[in-house]
């Protein structure tokens, strides 16, 4: 489930709500859980952390690790704004808004 969440973890809500129930379905199974329990107790009790706590979590790692790179264009993906889009219209989810999480 981590493989490049940096990338995936700033997907549209309801595809990481299927990741995440996924992750929550799974967990259940494993630990033989009923049904009243909630899935964030079940975290909390497991301390695995949920997918979108995990993602902003690997993004800040990331981005921390950039920060004295010799190749100028993985120096520039700590940017803060996208040079291609800077008004960003739409409402869409950048990898760097893990940040702000």
């Amino acid at each position: 489930m981590t493989y490049s969440i940096q990338i995936w973890g700033a997907a549209k809500k309801s595809n990481i709500n299927l990741l995440q129930s996924f992750q929550s379905i799974n967990l259940r199974i494993i630990t033989g859980a009923p049904w009243l329990v909630s899935n964030q107790s079940l975290h909390n009790d497991l301390k695995i952390p949920t997918l979108p706590e995990l993602a902003s979590q690997s993004y800040k790692k990331l981005h921390t690790a950039t920060i004295n790179h010799p190749n100028p264009l993985i120096s520039n993906i700590r940017s803060l704004t996208n040079p291609i889009n800077p008004l960003r219209r739409l409402k869409r989810c950048w990898p760097r808004d893990l940040l702000n999480i």
